[in-house]
Formats: C-alpha cells, structure tokens, sequence
C-alpha cells in the first residue's frame, strides 16, 4: 500500500519504557531508523528504571533522550507517565521494550490525520501486532490468537493525541500489564475519545520467553492487578463500564466469543487446529495461575 508524503506531517513522540532492555531494544531501534517517515519529526523518549546493562548507553549511542525513574518494578505506567510529561510532540506514540515498527507505520498515522475532519473525537489509535516468538509453531498460534483480539477491548491503543492523554489521569502506578492498558482505554472512553485504526502492523518480539512450555509458564502470571482494576472502576463509576470490564475478565468472551463475533466465526472455522491450540494453551495457563494463587 502506498502513503503519501506530506512536509506537514506532525511531529511523533516516540515513548519506550525499559529495565535491563540491552537484548530487546534494538528490536525497536531498528523499527524506527527504517520508518519511510521525517526523520526530524520523530522524537525517541527512552524512560529507564535503574538498568544494571548497557540498555541506556545503546539507547543514547542511537540518539534518544533518556530519562530515569528509580524504584522497585514493575514502573512501566510511571515511566510511561514522565515521557509523556517531558514530550514534545502533540501525537504520543507508546512502545513496550520489545516492539518493532513496520516501515510505513507512522506514515500510515499520519496519512490517516490528514484525512480527519477538524470535529473527529478519533484521538486515539490501535496499531496491530505481529507476534515473533522462538517457535513457528507458537508463533503460529499467536497470530492466529492476537488477530481476533486486535482493536477489540482486550487490545491496547498505542497512539494518543497528547492533549486527549493528559485530560485522563495517565497511565495509573498502582496497576501494570494488561489492566494497565485497559484502563487507559476506558479513560479515553469517559473524556469523550473515539478511537481509530492504524493499517500497518507492529511487531512484538517474544523470542525471549523460550519454547511452548516456557510460554505458558511466564503468561500465567496474566492475572497480577484484575482485581484492583475490576474494583476501581465499579467504585468510580458504579458499573458504568461494567460490559467492557466483564469481557475484559471473563474466560467465555476472551476465549469463545472474540473467536466469533462480527463474521469472525469463518476464520476460525477454516482454521479449527489453531482455535482448539489457543483453547489448550489458555486453559493450562488458568490452571497454573491458580495453583499460584493458592
């Protein structure tokens, strides 16, 4: 697909949080420096916690700013919070560690811009992603997973007008992960925000967790944080987003429903191998996050 140069493209901060990244981040870096994109309109913000490697050295070497927040993990929403405060640019765009653009991505973002109108309430936008793990046969299951889940409300915007994001609290310390994107989501939500689409993927690079087995042993520790989410928002709002939360949490929307609504079911269908390999691999990771719990 072909996306048109403009010299008024905005200017795109770029926010990266990392602890001990030295083996990840390039992954990132890579993404950026290829971008058919200004080059002068892309700001890096790199926020670490107190790496012990050579994460900020390679992050300063590749000409980002670096910024430093000191305290025990996980800090990502705090981190994610002070690059934004110090970004110049009036588009935020969030990168975890191991994330690596597609070459046409911000021009892709920036093309859809310009064809909003000045009353859109699209302030916000999900990038899809393209999981790389150890294993084709993992990597495999991922994508056929991570395809049903893309800009649905178990995904994550990624891209924030700057002002739309400060009129929300930000990114909220006493949760991380996943509670922590999809509570960010549901402010954009309660200040008015619409939310768009980006065509060209991002890839998230899984290498590190090792083999199937491995996989399911890290991903099990999903569940850190539900529970203060779920609570926040029924004592904010007294249930108002109570049909989001419930599909966010509920085993029977993220493992049956998502793989079937709005015309999904057809894929899914085609490909019943992989659907039944997703519905394996989630429920041993619920068994062993409960043997956890215990």
């Amino acid at each position: 697909m072909r996306y048109q140069q403009n010299k008024n493209h905005p200017l795109i901060s770029i926010i990266i949080p990392t602890r001990n990244s030295e083996k990840v981040i390039p992954f990132c870096f890579k993404g950026i420096k290829q971008q058919n994109y200004p080059k002068d309109k892309i700001e890096v913000i790199v926020v670490d916690n107190e790496s012990s490697d050579n994460t900020i050295a390679y992050c300063k070497k590749n000409g980002a700013i670096t910024l430093t927040v000191r305290g025990v993990p996980p800090l990502v929403c705090q981190q994610r919070n002070l690059g934004a405060k110090k970004a110049k640019a009036d588009y935020l765009l969030f990168l975890d560690h191991d994330m690596e653009l597609s070459p046409n991505l911000l021009l892709n973002f920036a093309n859809k811009i310009e064809e909003l109108n000045q009353d859109s309430n699209i302030k916000a936008w999900f990038i899809p992603e393209r999981i790389v793990t150890s294993s084709n046969l993992l990597t495999k299951i991922r994508n056929f997973e991570r395809e049903f889940y893309n800009c649905t409300v178990v995904d994550a915007v990624r891209i924030i007008d700057k002002k739309t994001f400060f009129k929300t609290g930000q990114y909220d310390p006493s949760l991380s992960g996943g509670p922590a994107d999809w509570d960010l989501d549901i402010q954009l939500k309660d200040v008015g925000c619409e939310f768009g689409t980006i065509s060209e993927p991002l890839f998230h690079h899984e290498e590190r967790l090792g083999g199937l087995t491995n996989y399911i042993k890290k991903k099990s520790d999903w569940t850190g944080g539900l529970e203060i989410y779920k609570l926040k928002w029924k004592k904010l709002h007294k249930g108002k987003y109570n049909h989001i939360i419930n599909k966010q949490l509920g085993l029977s929307y993220r493992a049956f429903t998502v793989f079937f609504e709005n015309g999904k079911w057809k894929k899914t269908i085609r490909n019943p191998h992989l659907f039944l390999s997703v519905i394996l691999i989630k429920s041993m990771m619920l068994f062993l996050s409960k043997l956890k719990a215990k």
